[in-house]
């Protein structure tokens, strides 16, 4: 049976890293007796997957696990279950069957809605990124796969983006590219919009949804799972 169910990632166990999570479910499955299969050879591992790393510090309301088990079990049950050994902040909700043809979860992310986050920003940091975010370019230097430095255009990366300003605070809502075809981190948006003031910025970053893109269709990752 292929399971997959959303859960949260809120509060201090947003600062606890993707491979710390990884094990973190592998124990809570395992006190929660979900009958798991394993791969086979000389090092078996519970086939437990994730749609996508999240980055240390990053909350979310929108991550996903699938699951592979040995024979067919109760969801209702098997949600009750995790939830009851997992940790504070970390919250299943129902999982769902996945049928077997469906191509893996992490081949599946191609867009993400992030809500960053900028407390007290100055004049001239609010200048800086509304400036840089409403050019028809963005560009950014990084290294490539020969470890040289090259320019890259990351606007096309950037799906949309809605920004709301009170005395306190900016909130920046955006809809980015995100998974293995294109990629672009909400840390490195910020670094982009705000190249001067980066290292002094006080920003939060909260993950809402991850999405599956298929021609003109975008559908949430929890309405995938049927060919």
């Amino acid at each position: 049976m292929r399971i997959r169910g959303k859960f949260t990632k809120l509060g201090a166990i947003k600062y606890v890293g993707h491979l710390d999570t990884v094990r973190l479910f592998q124990r809570a499955i395992k006190m929660a007796h979900i009958p798991v299969a394993y791969s086979e050879g000389f090092n078996p591992h519970s086939k437990v997957y994730f749609a996508m790393p999240l980055s240390v510090g990053v909350s979310s309301e929108g991550e996903y696990i699938e699951i592979k088990t040995t024979k067919d079990i109760d969801l209702d049950e098997t949600t009750n279950s995790l939830n009851s050994v997992l940790p504070e902040g970390i919250k299943m909700e129902k999982f769902v069957e996945v049928e077997q043809q469906m191509p893996t979860l992490m081949s599946q992310v191609d867009r993400a809605d992030y809500v960053l986050t900028l407390e007290a920003p100055t004049s001239p940091e609010i200048s800086e990124l509304e400036e840089n975010l409403n050019q028809d370019t963005l560009i950014i230097r990084k290294r490539n796969k020969k470890n040289k430095w090259s320019e890259v255009d990351i606007k096309p990366l950037i799906i949309n983006y809605h920004i709301e300003k009170n005395e306190e605070q900016i909130i920046i809502n955006t809809q980015i590219k995100t998974g293995s075809k294109a990629n672009l981190s909400p840390e490195l948006l910020l670094r982009a919009i705000c190249p001067n003031h980066f290292d002094t910025l006080v920003y939060d970053i909260h993950r809402k949804e991850l999405y599956n893109e298929q021609e003109e269709e975008v559908t949430p990752l929890k309405d995938c799972v049927n060919v």
